[in-house]
C-alpha cells in the first residue's frame, strides 16, 4: 500500500468506541507503532520514519481521545436514560401504594381522594384509609420532606406502619408514636421529617378523634373551620418522644371533613402569593353540602387554577362525609 495510515487508524477507533478516552489513546500508541514498523519494512512517502511515526501518533491520539469522549458521553447518557426509566418504573408502583387512585369503601363513611404528582417529579405525600379495631375507619394524611424515588420509599414505609399498626388500636396518638418508632428504628435511613394528620371515626358512638404531628390541622366540610383544640405533635422521625395528644368530637350524620397536605395550602402563583387555608375555607364554605367527590374535585381545580395549571408540590386530599 502506498500509505497504509488509514488501516492503522480502525483499531484506534474501535479501542475508542469500547473503552472510551483511555482505550482509544492506549491503542492510538500501539497503533503508532505498528504503523512505524510498516513504514520501517516499506518506505512509501517521503517523511522521514521519526517524522512519520510521529505525525501519525499525533494524529491517531487525536482521534482516539475524541472518539472516545464522544463514546463516554453517549455510554453517559444511555445509562442515565435507563436509570430514569427504572426510577419512573419505581415512582409508578411507589406512588399507586401510597395514593390509591380508588378511595376504599367504610362503613357509615362517604369518601373522595386525589392524588396530584408535583410538576417536578414524585414527593412523599401519601394517604390511607383503612379499618380499625370493630367498625372504626382510621384515615391517615401525610407528607415526607424530600422530592424524589427516597421520599417516596418512605411515605410508602410510614403508610405501611400505619396500615400494620391500624388492626390493633384506635387511638391517633398511639398510632402516631407506633409509626414514629417504625421510622427511627430503620436501619440506614436519611433524615426526612414526616408529618401526618390521624384522624379515628367510630360510627357506632358517632366519634371523631385526631392526632396531629407537624401536619396542617384538618378542616370542617361545609364551613372550612380547623379542628385546632390541641397543639401538634413533632413531626414523626425527629424524637422517640412525640409529646402527641389527642382530641375528640360527636360526629353526626351529615358532618363532613377534609384533610390535606400543604401543596394545596402553598400552591404559588407565579408572583410567589400562596393559596392559603382562607381561599381553602372561602371554597368549601360555596361548597356547602356538597358530596366529597364534589369538594376534592373542585379544590383541585382551584388550586390549579391559581397555580396557572403547574403545582410546585404534590397535591393530597381526603374528604369524607357521615352517613
Amino acid at each position: 500500500m502506498p500509505d497504509p495510515g488509514p488501516l492503522f487508524a480502525v483499531p484506534t477507533v474501535i479501542g475508542a468506541l469500547w473503552f472510551g478516552r483511555r482505550g482509544g489513546v492506549i491503542t492510538a500508541i500501539v497503533s503508532a507503532a505498528l504503523y512505524t514498523s510498516a513504514r520501517a519494512l516499506n518506505p512509501g512517502d517521503s517523511l522521514t520514519l521519526a517524522g512519520s511515526g510521529g505525525f501519525r501518533l499525533a494524529a491517531y491520539l487525536l482521534l482516539g481521545y475524541l472518539v472516545g469522549r464522544v463514546a463516554e458521553q453517549r455510554q453517559a447518557l444511555s445509562r442515565m436514560v435507563d436509570e430514569q426509566r427504572l426510577e419512573l418504573g419505581e415512582l409508578r408502583g411507589i406512588q399507586q401504594a401510597i395514593a390509591p387512585r380508588h378511595t376504599p369503601s367504610r362503613p357509615s363513611l362517604e369518601l373522595a381522594s386525589c392524588y396530584v404528582p408535583a410538576q417536578q417529579g414524585a414527593a412523599g405525600d401519601f394517604y390511607l384509609v383503612t379499618a380499625g379495631p370493630e367498625d372504626s375507619t382510621i384515615v391517615v394524611v401525610g407528607d415526607v420532606a424530600g422530592k424524589g424515588v427516597e421520599a417516596a420509599r418512605r411515605a410508602a414505609f410510614v403508610r405501611t406502619a400505619f396500615a400494620n399498626a391500624a388492626p390493633f388500636t384506635d387511638d391517633p396518638c398511639r398510632l402516631l408514636e407506633l409509626a414514629n418508632t417504625a421510622l427511627l428504628e430503620r436501619p440506614n435511613d436519611h433524615v426526612m421529617l414526616v408529618t401526618c394528620a390521624c384522624i379515628v371515626f367510630v360510627p357506632s358512638e358517632h366519634r371523631m378523634m385526631w392526632s396531629l404531628a407537624g401536619h396542617p390541622p384538618p378542616m370542617w366540610l361545609d364551613d372550612g373551620t380547623e379542628l385546632s383544640q390541641l397543639t401538634p405533635a413533632y413531626p414523626l422521625g425527629v424524637d422517640p418522644n412525640l409529646e402527641c395528644t389527642s382530641a375528640s368530637t360527636y360526629f353526626e350524620p351529615g358532618a363532613g371533613l377534609m384533610a390535606f397536605t400543604d401543596g394545596l395550602s402553598e400552591a404559588r402563583r407565579g408572583g410567589g402569593e400562596l393559596f392559603g387555608t382562607d381561599r381553602i375555607a372561602n371554597t368549601l364554605a360555596t361548597l356547602r353540602g356538597a358530596s366529597p367527590a364534589r369538594v376534592v374535585r373542585e379544590l383541585r381545580r382551584e388550586a390549579e387554577r391559581f397555580a396557572g395549571g403547574a403545582l410546585p408540590d404534590d397535591l393530597c386530599i381526603v374528604a369524607l362525609r357521615a352517613s
